[in-house]
């Protein structure tokens, strides 16, 4: 894949990863958009043309590292919004903004688009669509949502918080949230725990110490609120998947505060619960993700 860098302001440059199918398929773009502790290289399953259960033959792809995270650069201090979902999410809605205006790469995005977010990515991806504008909001043609944080505010127990803010300070601390939280250990291979370290480590720290400390916290179901009145209107519609065994979004919570959100606001929303798998549903069993795009 292409890496693709987009400045957005004097603190923030955007990575990506772009791809292209060897032929016009006439599909959508897939815009990838990755969990807290992630990146864009989370989804190599399904965006590297060495995996089998990979879409760059038949889509174009757009994998981003939010800021901060991967090789995305973000502010240098932190006033209790820099890193939050909608500031990410507005970071998106530009690059899409970008690639319409840059001549080299607005094939891209030719037959519309699909945002594919996971977990803190899927919330993004939510706040993303009220912020994108009226030409780009008529090319979006669905959302796939993986294990996904509510759109509506989320507070942990004390307990739980103080381990989320220390999951990511060592290897030793990534491996065991990896193994003991976040996956089916039994689904993962030692390069994809390796993947998960290097990216879990790298990130910016103030990025790192945002999500626990106000990102999940964030309400952005207001401002989501009309933009889905009117994807529904016009049939758009939302795959929603998640893991039988996840306690991070644990299937009851996605179904009350993400699928049953989405239809209260117009958009028509399938849930599909993945046996034997936890939160990492990327690298734990891409095919359900891979078969989810293939339906939309």
């Amino acid at each position: 894949m292409e890496s693709m860098f987009f400045e957005l302001s004097a603190d923030v440059s955007l990575h990506t990863r772009i791809s292209r199918p060897s032929t016009d398929s006439h599909k959508p773009l897939l815009v990838f958009l990755h969990y807290w502790g992630g990146s864009s290289s989370t989804w190599y399953k399904l965006t590297s043309p060495d995996s089998a259960t990979s879409l760059n033959a038949t889509y174009p792809i757009l994998a981003v590292d939010l800021r901060g995270w991967g090789r995305s650069t973000g502010p240098p201090e932190d006033d209790g919004t820099a890193y939050s979902a909608t500031e990410m999410a507005a970071d998106v809605a530009v690059v899409l903004q970008r690639l319409k205006q840059d001549a080299s790469i607005k094939d891209l995005s030719n037959h519309g688009f699909i945002f594919v977010g996971h977990s803190m990515g899927a919330k993004v991806a939510l706040a993303a669509v009220s912020l994108l504008t009226k030409n780009l909001l008529r090319e979006l043609k669905g959302l796939v949502l993986v294990a996904p944080a509510p759109p509506t505010a989320l507070t942990l127990p004390p307990e739980m918080k103080e381990q989320q803010r220390s999951a990511y300070e060592t290897e030793e601390s990534v491996r065991w949230t990896v193994e003991n939280v976040l996956s089916n250990s039994r689904n993962l291979n030692e390069d994809d725990i390796q993947l998960v370290i290097h990216d879990s480590l790298s990130a910016n720290k103030l990025a790192k110490e945002a999500w626990p400390a106000y990102g999940m916290a964030e309400d952005v179901s207001g401002s989501v609120k009309p933009a889905l009145a009117y994807i529904g209107r016009v049939g758009i519609r939302a795959s929603i998947i998640v893991g039988a065994l996840d306690v991070v979004e644990p299937r009851e919570r996605v179904d009350a505060g993400v699928r049953r959100f989405l239809e209260e606001n117009g958009v028509d929303a399938s849930l599909t619960v993945v046996e034997d798998v936890k939160h990492l549903i990327p690298l734990e069993c891409a095919e359900m993700i891979y078969r989810e795009i293939s339906r939309v």
